[in-house]
């Protein structure tokens, strides 16, 4: 399987990389920062949210995923992603489904793969793909991120969605981040920016019920483990 390298992260990629945060002389905005930090505490507090996500990597793939997410107590949540367009979108339907699942636990998160791509794999459908420093999808860490970069500014007030929201923007993790902020101190929109990369994520319904049931072990296969020569 040739573009299975690339294909076994693409699919967790989707749901993930769209979610995620990280850290990153102009004077800093200090209602922009007072404001994210705001934000930061209202998001931590709401503790779960409905989302749907867009992900572009330039001409190899595209995908948009919507889904449920917990994150009081720990992440837990499920999305269902849907590959949009790229150059490896056969490839990654054939192997990863269309429509794929992944869940998030709080050890890790896993995504659901094809038969195709079990029988590479002694029979086994799901991806456990472990979290590391950058793979947080807790919206609140983007909203420190973005509250520590050095270049954060207010752009302005905006309508998302029809609703009234405060435009902010900043450098993180090597990204160019954009948050939208409602009246009630809530994440509306984030859009996140770096070479061909490019992701968007909508928030709504905050407090909803999110969960997800854990793979079944023996249908798992650590990301380490999975062989690229089926």
């Amino acid at each position: 399987m040739a573009a299975l390298t690339y294909v076994r992260r693409a699919l967790g990629a989707a749901a993930v990389c769209a979610l995620l945060g990280a850290c990153g002389g102009q004077a800093k905005d200090r209602g922009a920062v007072d404001a994210l930090r705001t934000a930061q505490r209202s998001v931590a507090a709401a503790g779960s949210a409905r989302i749907e996500a867009t992900m572009d990597t330039g001409d190899r793939l595209a995908s948009r995923s919507a889904g449920t997410l917990r994150w009081s107590g720990g992440v837990e949540g499920t999305l269902t992603v849907r590959v949009t367009g790229g150059v490896l979108a056969a490839s990654t339907r054939r192997l990863g489904g269309d429509p794929s699942q992944t869940r998030f636990l709080p050890d890790a998160y896993y995504t659901r793969m094809t038969d195709a791509f079990a029988a590479s794999q002694g029979g086994r459908h799901w991806i456990r793909h472990r979290y590391d420093a950058d793979s947080d999808p807790n919206p609140a860490g983007s909203l420190k991120a973005l509250a520590a970069a050095a270049d954060v500014r207010e752009v302005g007030e905006e309508s998302v969605r029809g609703r009234r929201t405060r435009h902010y923007r900043g450098t993180a993790g090597g990204q160019r981040v954009d948050v939208w902020i409602d009246d009630r101190h809530l994440l509306v929109r984030r859009t996140q920016r770096a070479g061909d990369f490019s992701s968007t994520v909508h928030y709504r319904d905050y407090g909803t019920a999110a969960g997800a049931e854990r793979p079944p072990a023996p249908d798992t296969v650590d990301l380490a483990d999975v062989r690229s020569d089926g």
